[in-house]
């Protein structure tokens, strides 16, 4: 009879945990989606907001940590205001330290970091002397830890390079060369599960548009 209870109460744990993980990944995706569709700093905080709740109650979980800093950088490039920068920078560092803290050498945190510091640059242009060639360290750190190519790296970088006067090997060609890279990549990736990042190649295809037009 003890048996039979016991087995009884592990079909029941079972389905309650399957449960809980069923309703965490439909609540992630509905959050990604609207954080894909955000056209406005604010819609960017209400996504922002939404992670950090996940991320309150999913301990364990570093993806929630990770699309909430995300939010925050991308508000950090969208606001007008130049002193609102640092601090939406600030909250980003932080969700991506408990990231960083849950999941160890990923290419997507890395990509993240990098794109958080030129936020920082686009607040104080004298930054770039220091933070530049930091940013490009870590996204290459960033293609290290994902050799097969990620293809949200590879954009930050052909931006990066972009930029960068062709004396220092940057300039127009080098950052069209690395963002067709990118695209290609884009065509291959496959994300490690239904959650893991996806974003971009929208953003990279109109990219190169605009560059080979200039």
């Amino acid at each position: 009879m003890k048996k039979v209870f016991i087995l009884c109460l592990t079909a029941v744990l079972a389905i309650a945990v399957q449960a809980q993980n069923e309703k965490y990944v439909n609540f992630m995706k509905k959050n990604i989606a609207a954080l894909d569709s955000a056209k406005s700093p604010e819609d960017l905080q209400v996504s922002a907001n939404n992670f950090e709740r996940i991320a309150n109650t999913e301990k364990d979980a570093w993806l929630p940590n990770y699309y909430a800093a995300y939010a925050y950088i991308m508000k950090a490039y969208f606001v007008k205001e130049m002193k609102d920068i640092d601090p939406l920078c600030d909250k980003a560092d932080v969700l991506l330290a408990n990231a960083e803290s849950l999941s160890q050498n990923n290419s997507e945190i890395a990509t993240l970091k990098a794109m958080c510091l030129t936020a920082r640059m686009r607040a104080d242009g004298s930054r770039g002397m220091t933070m530049g060639p930091k940013a490009t360290m870590i996204l290459q750190q960033a293609l290290q830890q994902q050799p097969t190519g990620n293809p949200r790296a590879l954009m930050q970088m052909a931006q990066m390079k972009f930029y960068t006067p062709p004396a220092f090997g940057g300039g127009k060609d080098a950052g069209i060369e690395l963002l067709k890279k990118s695209i290609a990549a884009y065509d291959s990736f496959k994300p490690a599960s239904e959650l893991d990042p996806t974003w971009g190649k929208p953003y990279a295809v109109n990219l190169l548009a605009q560059w080979t037009a200039q």
